[in-house]
């Protein structure tokens, strides 16, 4: 292909003028290496670094292709199955009751108060037992207070007792 069939177009970085070949044109052309990595960097180029590549379809469509290739793959009937075959792994109390990847004992506090907890909400079990989620078991605290109630408490069982009202 003779040199007059080639088009020219201007860099998105520096604005120099470069000819390509119509099959290389894409939607951002640069002169050099470096005109394309400052285009590309948070820094230099708050405003173009967005527009570089657009992702927002891209999981879309990836969601749809999976659905369409593995249509039973996390169905909520998988997900059931595999939250009954979690529950019945023996913990010995070591780890907190989740339903749906959330924590049990949050979300019976969240249905108490009719409001979502705060992050630095936590919720303390008062017969220290992490798996009972009987209401009345559960109390909100900020992690602050529940860091110094454990403290206290910690003093009073090792320390004999020192340390105030508990």
């Amino acid at each position: 292909m003779p040199a007059k069939d080639r088009v020219t177009v201007a860099c998105d970085w520096c604005g120099e003028k470069i000819e390509k070949w119509p099959s290389v044109i894409k939607r951002h052309n640069f002169c050099s290496r470096q005109c394309l990595a400052d285009f590309s960097n948070k820094g230099k180029n708050p405003g173009g670094y967005d527009k570089l590549k657009d992702y927002s379809g891209q999981s879309q469509n990836m969601a749809e292709i999976n659905r369409r290739l593995n249509p039973s793959r996390m169905t909520a009937m998988t997900r059931s199955k595999l939250r009954q075959a979690h529950l019945k792994i023996e913990h010995n109390g070591r780890t907190y009751a989740k339903f749906y990847g959330r924590h049990q004992h949050r979300l019976i506090m969240e249905k108490m108060l009719g409001r979502k907890l705060r992050d630095y909400e936590v919720v303390h079990h008062i017969d220290g037992d992490k798996r009972n989620n009987d209401p009345e078991n559960l109390m909100v605290m900020t992690a602050g207070d529940h860091r110094r109630f454990h403290l206290r408490l910690r003093q009073f069982w090792f320390k004999g007792g020192a340390g105030g009202d508990c």
